[in-house]
């Protein structure tokens, strides 16, 4: 009898202590407690690795019609160093296969015309439907998009990439000419191998990706997201991806990954399949947690 008056006793402290908790963090712990749920209740993790499956399918595609597109503008051998850099950011595990067989494809295929970019833009926006859906589902009240729409959408997400490779291009050219010029500070130092040079070319590519996301909650969702929500959400995953990225490298260089071992001569292959379900699992964890941010505010406001 004693102890069927305690359990209620201890239900009650660990209620009271999470509404302390959550009060003293800002609401914190009830975002986080929406996000989770809200993530379990979508089946995210499913999601993620339908991404991972679609997104190995569309990578080589995407690389093509990147470096296509940049090649109209800038010189193809420069667009080709900056995209396998780019993709290597984001695959940090395996340059190596990506730098060899999008080189392959690039002399088997020759020059890219139009029609050849175009239907490389559909091959590669195929992975970007499938995070578009799953991004809208995250918020409950965005009413889902049609085929067409949602392929509109992920072209556009591979165009804004396209974008995003020139901008970074021409960045990279300019941070290149500062250091051949050898800007000077106010002690009349160079600029160029000092701290503050090595944290600005360090932060460059982690500000193009937190700007991704940013722009991937603010307006993927067929909802109305505020600035606050898309902010939050892109911040967190964006150190997050970061943080994962560089444990993920850690871990395989390390010698701890067995994947050559099980998977013999595919290991890269699983091991780059392994790493974009892990990364998609952040992405769609992030609108969760921006619709979460979302309904929050609300309440707040609403108080």
């Amino acid at each position: 009898m004693h102890e069927q008056e305690e359990k209620p006793d201890l239900k009650e402290k660990a209620k009271n202590t999470y509404k302390l908790a959550n009060q003293i963090s800002g609401g914190t712990l009830e975002i986080v407690k929406e996000t989770v749920e809200s993530f379990s209740e979508t089946r995210g993790s499913e999601a993620a690795a339908s991404m991972a499956y679609y997104a190995l399918f569309s990578l080589f595609p995407l690389m093509l019609a990147l470096v296509a597109a940049g090649s109209f503008v800038l010189d193809r051998q420069q667009v080709f160093q900056e995209v396998v850099n780019l993709v290597s950011n984001a695959f940090p595990i395996s340059q190596n296969l990506i730098e060899e067989n999008l080189r392959q494809v690039l002399k088997l295929r020759g020059a890219v015309g139009l029609i050849s970019l175009g239907v490389a833009l559909w091959s590669a926006s195929g992975a970007f439907t499938v995070l578009t859906r799953n991004i809208n589902r995250a918020w409950t009240e965005a009413p889902p998009r049609s085929f067409l729409e949602s392929r509109l959408v992920a072209l556009g997400m591979v165009g804004s990439l396209a974008v995003l490779l020139v901008i970074s291009l021409f960045l990279s050219t300019a941070l290149n000419v500062l250091s051949r010029f050898q800007v000077p500070l106010v002690d009349a130092e160079s600029l160029y191998g000092k701290p503050i040079w090595t944290a600005m070319s360090n932060l460059v590519p982690w500000l193009f990706i937190f700007l991704l996301f940013l722009a991937l909650y603010r307006w993927v969702p067929n909802a109305e997201v505020k600035w606050s929500a898309a902010f939050w959400a892109a911040l967190a995953v964006a150190l997050a991806w970061e943080l994962a990225a560089n444990a993920f490298a850690w871990y395989v260089g390390s010698g701890l990954a067995r994947y050559r071992i099980v998977y013999g001569s595919l290991g890269t292959v699983v091991a780059l399949m392994f790493w974009i379900y892990l990364s998609s699992w952040i992405i769609i964890f992030g609108a969760h947690l921006s619709a979460a941010v979302a309904r929050h505010a609300r309440k707040v406001q609403a108080v």
